[in-house]
């Protein structure tokens, strides 16, 4: 048996023989814990390896709570994503770019036309700042909501301290209808945020997108590598991390909107090791 082997084998026993050992909660606790030491080893999978059972039966609240609790892939992704133009993502950038071609297609202009906008699952609002300085320059109110408190507080640092008009809310996406307390806004924006959510939670976040909604609602979730996500039945799940595959177009259409862009790719992934699968669609006349 090779080392590799090994160790793949003891890390099989670990998290069968941890789980049969401690209960749900105190692993929970044990994760945050060792989080906040920084010489733990492997930190940012112990997660995982933890809370492997949990993720397994109901991985909607697996990934609430490691957003909830900056662990993992929440980490990882404030770490990966900076405030900056340089920074921005490579599909970022091209869902920007068809976001603006869109508006312009249907009639809005980007610079002058969005007077608002909101980000749901802003993370520290990097995206948020490239709208404000590069998209929709003419904007007066941006706002976002995320569940990860520790990036929430980044971003408000870096965003006072830049002179920004960007208004930062901690808050689950479950409370969208009180967080935006009947406001509507010109663009309402959800980038890679509802595949961590069940289908029925990502429903329900849709259809307050659409109700709080102007002129248009974007979209970007990861692609089914096989089948055009349209064509789903259902919402299913991503082996490699337990992430939602879901059918937007569906959802969208179940609030009451009407898809008027849409971007499938498949299984083709970029210099960021995304897929593309955006859609972008406005209110019912």
């Amino acid at each position: 048996m090779t080392p590799f082997s090994l160790k793949k084998k003891a890390s099989r026993f670990f998290k069968k023989s941890i789980t049969k050992i401690l209960p749900l909660s105190r692993r929970k606790s044990l994760a945050v814990w060792a989080d906040h030491r920084g010489w733990m080893p492997r930190r940012k999978v112990l997660p995982f390896m933890l809370l492997n059972d949990w993720a397994d039966k109901d991985p909607d609240a697996f990934h609430r709570f490691l957003w909830s609790h900056h662990l993992a892939y929440a980490r990882w992704y404030e770490e990966c994503n900076e405030f900056g133009n340089e920074n921005l993502r490579p599909t970022r950038k091209m869902l920007f770019d068809d976001l603006k071609a869109c508006l312009i297609q249907n009639g809005v202009n980007p610079e002058k036309d969005v007077k608002s906008v909101f980000d749901v699952g802003c993370s520290s609002g990097f995206l948020l700042r490239y709208m404000e300085t590069d998209v929709f320059p003419n904007a007066t109110k941006l706002e976002g909501n995320d569940i990860d408190g520790p990036s929430i507080l980044r971003g408000e640092a870096y965003l006072r301290e830049h002179g920004s008009k960007i208004h930062l809310i901690n808050a689950d996406m479950s409370e969208l209808q009180s967080i935006m307390n009947g406001s509507k806004y010109d663009v309402v924006f959800c980038a890679a945020v509802l595949v961590y959510l069940n289908e029925t939670a990502a429903s329900e976040v849709v259809l307050e997108m659409m109700n709080h909604c102007n002129k248009i609602v974007a979209i970007y979730s990861i692609a089914h590598p096989t089948v055009d996500n349209s064509k789903l039945e259902h919402s299913e799940i991503r082996s490699s991390d337990g992430v939602f595959y879901h059918n937007i177009d569906s959802m969208i259409e179940k609030a009451g909107g009407k898809v008027i862009y849409r971007r499938w790719e498949g299984s083709k992934t970029y210099a960021d090791g995304q897929t593309i699968y955006f859609v972008f669609s406005k209110p019912a006349d």
